[in-house]
């Protein structure tokens, strides 16, 4: 069968597309990837066809509205069996020729897409997103997700039957561990409001012998350095951009600790589970997260880390210390990690998405 995958995003630095992608190719699906294109990074795959849709806009209503008007036409004059839309920013375009076509319709939420800081302030905007996934989610024929949070606030909201949690796991592979022999702390990910990058930055003030990776780009980042420069952190705190992932996954594991410190900015964060949590913890990274339940959740079953105490940087720094400090509480969580990852990884949660996709062919 045909599948053709529509996001906004680039391909080449979004592992999930790309994990679905191959784990559909391998199971016998031909697949076609329709996505923006990144000019820095390359990606190629010998088994999936990878083009590209170019927008006179790079973002705002103009460019959503003519991105998805060519979804509607590069579906229409399509032979897809199956359309796998990520993220509600794509979903008015498939479901619509989906539905004119008779083609089936899978909905992959990567998260709560209205309730994203972002729109937090923006009302009319948000409104607006929210009756187009409410109008649209029902005309597909299953709906996927990425957290337990986010399945549960889907249902309650727009009443359907089934939502699939597929968690956004790494796939695993041989990791080489050398630790950096001074203590460092990595973040990973987008440089975007509600992070807490603007915290992590602040913390490092109070630990003196340590330093703060930051791996990653967006729209605050230009307001990160400049607090960097103003905090005279300059040889403590470094910014290393954007990294290929063959890259990051060299870097990582030198890491002592990986942050994910998001702000409960609204349901998005409140039911996050960051792909950079389960990136550490593939690189046999200890965590330090967020007092939020999804994240809480993994912490504590897997006991892999520690959960925030305090959103005070001095505070957050002293209990960072004691971690470190305390070696068999360290030690404890490195021999966790190990444990862990034979459970949180791609090759064990793909089998769900066969599942799901099977029995959307078959319906």
């Amino acid at each position: 069968m045909k599948i053709g995958i529509f996001s906004t995003s680039k391909i080449e630095t979004d592992q999930r597309i790309q994990k679905v992608s191959n784990t559909l190719s391998a199971n016998g699906y031909s697949v076609t990837i329709y996505c923006r294109k990144h000019n820095k990074i390359g990606y190629k795959s010998e088994n999936i066809k990878i083009k590209f849709i170019n927008t006179i806009f790079d973002n705002g209503p103009l460019f959503y509205l003519q991105y998805n008007i060519q979804i509607f036409f590069k579906i229409l004059f399509s032979r897809f069996d199956i359309i796998y839309c990520n993220d509600l920013d794509t979903l008015t375009g498939c479901a619509l020729v989906s539905a004119m076509r008779n083609k089936k319709l899978i909905y992959d939420s990567h998260e709560l897409f209205t309730e994203v800081p972002e729109l937090v302030n923006r009302s009319l905007i948000k409104l607006i997103w929210r009756i187009q996934e409410k109008v649209f989610i029902r005309k597909a024929n299953t709906i996927i997700t990425v957290s337990d949070g986010v399945a549960s606030e889907l249902t309650r909201r727009y009443k359907v039957k089934e939502v699939n949690v597929i968690r956004n796991l790494p796939v695993i592979r041989e990791t080489e561990v050398f630790k950096d022999k001074q203590p460092t702390i990595i973040y990973q990910g987008s440089l975007n409001v509600g992070r807490g990058l603007e915290l992590a930055i602040e913390m490092m003030k109070h630990l003196p012998c340590y330093k703060l990776l930051i791996v990653g780009s967006g729209d605050i980042e230009i307001q990160l350095r400049k607090q960097m420069l103003e905090s005279n952190l300059y040889d403590r705190v470094q910014f290393l951009g954007q990294l290929p992932p063959h890259e990051l996954r060299l870097l990582t594991p030198t890491a002592w600790l990986g942050l994910s410190l998001e702000e409960d900015l609204g349901l998005n964060y409140r039911y996050a589970l960051p792909n950079k949590l389960f990136d550490y913890i593939a690189a046999q990274v200890p965590v330090l997260v967020s007092d939020l339940p999804e994240m809480r959740k993994v912490v504590e079953k897997y006991k892999v880390g520690i959960v925030a105490k305090s959103r005070k940087p001095a505070e957050l720094a002293n209990q960072i210390g004691d971690f470190f400090d305390d070696k068999q509480e360290y030690e404890s969580a490195l021999k966790n990690i190990k444990s862990a990852v034979k459970d949180l990884n791609w090759q064990n949660e793909e089998s769900k998405l066969i599942e799901v996709v099977k029995r959307v062919a078959t319906s």
